[in-house]
């Protein structure tokens, strides 16, 4: 897991988490190290709230026996890729009620990150985020 720079001003790394509750404290922590590394500690929390998020919606919903994550940063602009083998069962951003304990997930998504999708190939499935890390 060392950090390869595609260019002078991008940073990727990436790691891959077996479909089971730990990935998402492991991916967690994972997160943070690379923060600190990249020295975009003040993103922390929102990365890791992310992770959170589509790391568990991929360990329950889909069909795979690991998480792909990758993570990137180039031109002010931090990219968080999660991807699984399960092609068939695609991300739905549900209404929870008030009641419900789940089904925010991809809104929290959403209202945490500037942009997010979803891009599927033949073989596996990518629920992807977006957020500016520009200061000012």
């Amino acid at each position: 897991m060392n950090i390869r720079p595609a260019s002078d001003d991008c940073l990727w790394r990436a790691v891959t988490l077996p479909a089971a509750a730990q990935a998402v404290p492991d991916g967690r922590a994972w997160s943070r190290k690379i923060m600190k590394e990249w020295q975009l500690d003040e993103m922390t929390d929102v990365l890791q709230q992310l992770m959170s998020e589509l790391v568990t919606n991929s360990i329950q919903h889909a069909d795979t026996s690991c998480v792909r994550v990758l993570l990137t940063h180039a031109a002010g602009t931090l990219r968080l890729d999660v991807s699984d083998d399960d092609v068939i069962r695609l991300p739905v951003r549900a209404q929870a009620g008030v009641d419900d304990i789940s089904g925010r997930g991809l809104a929290i998504v959403e209202a945490l990150s500037d942009t997010w999708g979803v891009r599927v190939t033949v073989c596996a499935k990518t629920v992807w985020c977006e957020f500016s890390t520009w200061r000012g």
